[in-house]
This record gives structure tokens, C-alpha cells and sequence, in this order.
């Protein structure tokens, strides 16, 4: 078993060794968050910028800081995440995770009852994403699947958000 690993490996690393996706990508994605993103390749890494809003797919947004709160509008967001990858299956593919920082805009109503009473905050906090990339063979697309998550720190310590995305992009 140990030796059918070692060779499983050995082909994916010569099979990765070749690929290499295009220089820029533009793309979209639904789910957690809803957005635009643009990608910047290097050699082995990334850097993806993502500007889009959360819907609360994936949580509640009662009881963002006290019993009776509501987070309301979720607004938008900013979040830019620096991308390790590695590509595999001849181009076809690439695995890639990484850390990031994102930005918030949002509405929050101290007390869910009352609408006409609202602020606006801002948070910030880290993230993390991790993803499988696809690539169409001879054409521009890709098609990618990607799952992490954001910590907020202002103004609610320790307040997590799950993602999972999918999405398309074009790569010039």
C-alpha cells in the first residue's frame, strides 16, 4: 500500500510540474460570500481580491452582540487573501489555501424589534480560504469550488462566518 501511495505521488508531482495557470483571472461567485473577484498568479502563489456581501447562507444573524440584536443588512465586503497553490493533472487543476484580512460595511439594529433604529459598523478580521480550481482544456475559464471561513475581531470579538463558494473565472 505504501509503495502504490509513493508512485500515485510521484506521477502527480511530474504531472503538476508543467502547469501553469494564465497571469490574471476575473470572476464570479455565489453562495458565501456573493461577489467579484480578480486573481493576480505568480510562480507558485496568489493574490485574490474579493469584493461582494454575505447573505447569512450559512448563520444566523441574530444575536450578533446581545440577546435581542439583529445584524440586518449583511452590506459589503472587501477581503483579500494571499494564495499558495499547487497545480496538478497537467494544468487541468490546482489546489490552493491561504490567509487573508477582510473589511465589512453592514447595518446592525441594537434591538431587533426596532428597524428605524440602526448603525452602521465596520468590522475586521481574518480569514482563510482554501479551494479546488478547474481548468477548461484550450479555453480561457475556469470553474472553482473554494470553502473557508471569517473571524471577525472588531467589533464582535471572535464572531465566525463560514464560506463556501462556487464559482467561474476568466484567465487573460
Amino acid at each position: 500500500m505504501k509503495k502504490l501511495i509513493l508512485i500515485a505521488a510521484a506521477v502527480l508531482s511530474g504531472l503538476s510540474a508543467y502547469a501553469q495557470p494564465e497571469t490574471w483571472a476575473v470572476g464570479f461567485e455565489v453562495g458565501e460570500p456573493i461577489g467579484v473577484s480578480i486573481r493576480k498568479y505568480g510562480d507558485r502563489n496568489a493574490l485574490d481580491l474579493s469584493v461582494g456581501t454575505y447573505i447569512g447562507l450559512f448563520k444566523s444573524k441574530d444575536n450578533y452582540k446581545v440577546s435581542n440584536d439583529d445584524l440586518g443588512s449583511v452590506g459589503v465586503s472587501v477581503n483579500a487573501t494571499y494564495l499558495w497553490y499547487v497545480p496538478l493533472l497537467n494544468e487541468r487543476m490546482t489546489v490552493y489555501a491561504g490567509p487573508g484580512l477582510q473589511v465589512n460595511s453592514r447595518r446592525y439594529y441594537p434591538n431587533r424589534d426596532i428597524k428605524a433604529v440602526y448603525t452602521t459598523n465596520v468590522s475586521l478580521g481574518p480569514s482563510g480560504t482554501a479551494g479546488l480550481e478547474f481548468f477548461f482544456a484550450n479555453k480561457p475559464a475556469s470553474f472553482f469550488v473554494e470553502g473557508g471561513g471569517y473571524l471577525e475581531f472588531i467589533p464582535k470579538f471572535f464572531y465566525f462566518n463560514p464560506n463556501l463558494s462556487i464559482g467561474l473565472r476568466h484567465n487573460f
